[in-house]
């Protein structure tokens, strides 16, 4: 697979409803080719990707990483009440994985927590995401447990 190494040239958008379906593709198509579902189970349809814009104000948002204007990663803030926030659908496709793309969205995100407030950053990953273990813990990020088939992670601001 031919990996992609250009994070300078992508720009991240706070979400716009022109991005939906691509979104969901997004997702699916990483947690297929990281086989944390099957091709069969996709289009998802996760509730909170019809209402992006009702869950995800306020003090949260949602954002786009974007080459030539399609969706390659995904990221997102949610008030969690408490100044605290979650780190959430932080997605990048595989091919741009090692890039630098999931690092500029996550520096994206955690700059605009800290302005916003919050003192703590929380979030939970797939025990599968090996990768992602790797590069939270990477990010001073301290692993607090696990509930069910999730590792749960924190990191104060």
């Amino acid at each position: 697979m031919k990996k992609i190494n250009f994070a300078h040239e992508i720009e991240i958008r706070e979400y716009s409803e022109e991005y939906k379906e691509q979104i969901k593709d997004v997702i699916g198509k990483t947690l297929v080719d990281i086989s944390i579902i099957d091709r069969k189970s996709l289009p998802i349809d996760d509730e909170d990707l019809d209402k992006i814009k009702e869950i995800y104000s306020g003090k949260g948002r949602f954002w786009v990483a974007l080459n030539n204007n399609e969706v390659i990663g995904t990221v997102v803030i949610r008030d969690m009440g408490n100044k605290i926030a979650k780190l959430n659908r932080m997605f990048v496709l595989v091919e741009y994985h090692g890039s630098g793309v999931g690092q500029k969205l996550f520096d994206h995100a955690i700059n605009y927590a800290k302005k916003q407030g919050f003192t703590k950053i929380i979030l939970n990953t797939h025990e599968l995401m090996h990768r992602a273990h790797g590069f939270y813990e990477k990010n001073n990020f301290i692993r607090k447990g696990k509930k069910e088939d999730k590792y749960i992670y924190e990191r104060k601001l």
